[in-house]
Protein backbone atom coordinates (compact mmCIF):
# COMPACT_ATOMS: atom_id res chain seq x y z
CA UNK A 1 0.00 0.00 0.00
CA UNK A 2 1.40 3.25 -0.80
CA UNK A 3 1.63 5.59 2.20
CA UNK A 4 2.42 9.24 1.32
CA UNK A 5 3.75 9.79 4.29
CA UNK A 6 6.75 8.03 2.74
CA UNK A 7 7.50 10.60 0.85
CA UNK A 8 8.76 14.66 1.33
CA UNK A 9 6.68 17.19 1.02
CA UNK A 10 8.76 18.05 -2.04
CA UNK A 11 8.31 15.26 -3.80
CA UNK A 12 4.46 15.01 -3.32
CA UNK A 13 4.31 18.55 -4.93
CA UNK A 14 5.92 17.55 -7.88
CA UNK A 15 2.60 15.47 -8.45
CA UNK A 16 -0.12 17.49 -6.63
CA UNK A 17 -2.71 18.23 -9.09
CA UNK A 18 -3.58 21.79 -10.14
CA UNK A 19 -6.27 22.99 -8.04
CA UNK A 20 -9.46 23.88 -9.92
CA UNK A 21 -11.06 26.27 -8.04
CA UNK A 22 -7.79 28.63 -7.16
CA UNK A 23 -5.11 27.82 -9.16
CA UNK A 24 -2.67 28.26 -6.60
CA UNK A 25 0.89 26.01 -7.18
CA UNK A 26 1.85 24.08 -3.91
CA UNK A 27 -1.49 24.59 -2.20
CA UNK A 28 -2.65 20.94 -2.61
CA UNK A 29 -1.49 18.54 -0.42
CA UNK A 30 -2.57 14.71 0.39
CA UNK A 31 -4.42 14.19 3.69
CA UNK A 32 -6.61 11.20 4.54
CA UNK A 33 -10.08 10.78 4.12
CA UNK A 34 -10.45 11.77 7.96
CA UNK A 35 -9.77 14.90 7.05
CA UNK A 36 -12.29 15.28 4.15
CA UNK A 37 -15.06 13.02 5.48
CA UNK A 38 -14.61 13.07 9.52
CA UNK A 39 -18.32 11.20 9.46
CA UNK A 40 -17.47 8.44 7.23
CA UNK A 41 -15.22 5.71 8.77
CA UNK A 42 -15.33 3.65 6.09
CA UNK A 43 -13.40 6.59 3.79
CA UNK A 44 -11.23 7.09 6.46
CA UNK A 45 -8.32 5.21 5.14
CA UNK A 46 -7.75 6.82 1.72
CA UNK A 47 -5.97 9.30 0.39
CA UNK A 48 -7.25 12.27 -0.95
CA UNK A 49 -5.51 15.62 -2.57
CA UNK A 50 -6.87 18.50 -0.79
CA UNK A 51 -5.66 22.26 -1.50
CA UNK A 52 -5.65 24.95 0.81
CA UNK A 53 -8.79 26.64 -0.35
CA UNK A 54 -10.65 23.18 0.74
CA UNK A 55 -11.53 21.61 -3.02
CA UNK A 56 -10.21 18.57 -2.78
CA UNK A 57 -9.93 15.05 -4.74
CA UNK A 58 -9.73 11.61 -4.68
CA UNK A 59 -6.96 9.54 -6.14
CA UNK A 60 -6.74 5.55 -8.08
CA UNK A 61 -7.40 3.34 -5.75
CA UNK A 62 -3.55 1.60 -4.55
CA UNK A 63 -1.98 4.85 -6.27
CA UNK A 64 -0.80 8.42 -5.56
CA UNK A 65 -2.49 9.51 -8.50
CA UNK A 66 -5.60 12.20 -8.70
CA UNK A 67 -9.14 11.01 -9.78
CA UNK A 68 -9.40 14.59 -11.75
CA UNK A 69 -8.27 18.09 -9.85
CA UNK A 70 -9.48 19.18 -6.63
CA UNK A 71 -12.69 20.87 -6.22
CA UNK A 72 -15.27 22.92 -4.61
CA UNK A 73 -18.88 22.35 -3.90
CA UNK A 74 -19.65 24.11 -7.18
CA UNK A 75 -17.56 22.74 -9.37
CA UNK A 76 -18.12 19.39 -8.17
CA UNK A 77 -22.04 19.99 -8.69
CA UNK A 78 -21.61 20.93 -11.90
CA UNK A 79 -19.24 17.78 -13.01
CA UNK A 80 -21.84 15.70 -11.69
CA UNK A 81 -24.68 16.93 -13.57
CA UNK A 82 -21.70 17.03 -16.94
CA UNK A 83 -21.40 13.46 -16.21
CA UNK A 84 -25.42 12.65 -15.90
CA UNK A 85 -25.79 14.50 -19.90
CA UNK A 86 -22.26 13.21 -20.84
CA UNK A 87 -22.64 9.46 -19.73
CA UNK A 88 -25.81 8.63 -21.41
CA UNK A 89 -24.57 9.15 -24.58
CA UNK A 90 -21.56 7.28 -24.73
CA UNK A 91 -23.51 4.24 -22.86
CA UNK A 92 -25.68 4.26 -25.62
CA UNK A 93 -22.95 4.74 -28.35
CA UNK A 94 -21.88 1.58 -26.53
CA UNK A 95 -25.05 -0.40 -27.04
CA UNK A 96 -25.66 0.66 -30.71
CA UNK A 97 -21.93 -0.03 -31.92
CA UNK A 98 -21.49 -3.11 -29.61
CA UNK A 99 -18.12 -1.63 -28.73
CA UNK A 100 -16.51 -1.87 -25.15
CA UNK A 101 -16.96 1.45 -22.64
CA UNK A 102 -13.13 2.27 -22.98
CA UNK A 103 -14.15 2.82 -26.81
CA UNK A 104 -17.48 4.28 -26.69
CA UNK A 105 -16.33 7.02 -23.74
CA UNK A 106 -13.42 7.87 -25.66
CA UNK A 107 -15.24 8.47 -28.71
CA UNK A 108 -17.79 10.74 -26.45
CA UNK A 109 -14.62 12.90 -25.39
CA UNK A 110 -12.94 13.29 -28.66
CA UNK A 111 -17.16 14.66 -29.88
CA UNK A 112 -17.14 16.92 -26.43
CA UNK A 113 -13.97 18.26 -27.37
CA UNK A 114 -14.69 18.93 -30.44
CA UNK A 115 -17.58 20.64 -29.01
CA UNK A 116 -15.74 22.35 -26.12
CA UNK A 117 -13.09 23.58 -28.88
CA UNK A 118 -10.40 22.25 -26.23
CA UNK A 119 -7.71 19.91 -26.78
CA UNK A 120 -8.89 15.89 -26.39
CA UNK A 121 -6.05 15.05 -23.93
CA UNK A 122 -7.48 18.08 -21.58
CA UNK A 123 -11.01 16.92 -22.01
CA UNK A 124 -12.20 15.19 -19.06
CA UNK A 125 -14.86 16.14 -16.83
CA UNK A 126 -12.72 15.35 -13.69
CA UNK A 127 -10.56 18.11 -14.71
CA UNK A 128 -13.15 20.56 -16.17
CA UNK A 129 -14.21 23.66 -14.01
CA UNK A 130 -17.86 24.60 -13.39
CA UNK A 131 -18.35 26.75 -16.02
CA UNK A 132 -16.94 23.81 -18.78
CA UNK A 133 -19.17 21.40 -17.23
CA UNK A 134 -22.24 23.29 -17.20
CA UNK A 135 -21.26 24.18 -20.76
CA UNK A 136 -20.78 20.47 -21.36
CA UNK A 137 -24.57 20.17 -20.06
CA UNK A 138 -25.95 22.38 -22.44
CA UNK A 139 -24.05 20.48 -25.48
CA UNK A 140 -25.18 16.92 -24.48
CA UNK A 141 -28.96 18.42 -23.89
CA UNK A 142 -29.31 19.94 -27.30
CA UNK A 143 -27.62 16.72 -29.05
CA UNK A 144 -29.93 14.50 -26.59
CA UNK A 145 -33.08 17.03 -27.83
CA UNK A 146 -32.97 16.15 -31.13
Amino acid sequence: MIDPGDFTSEALAKIAPACAECGQPGSVTMVTGKVIYPHRPDLAGGWYWRCACGAYCGVHMGTMKALGSPAGPETRRAREAAHAAFDPMWRAKMRRDSCTANVARGAGYKWLAAQLGIDRKLCHIAMMDAETARRTVEICKQVMGR
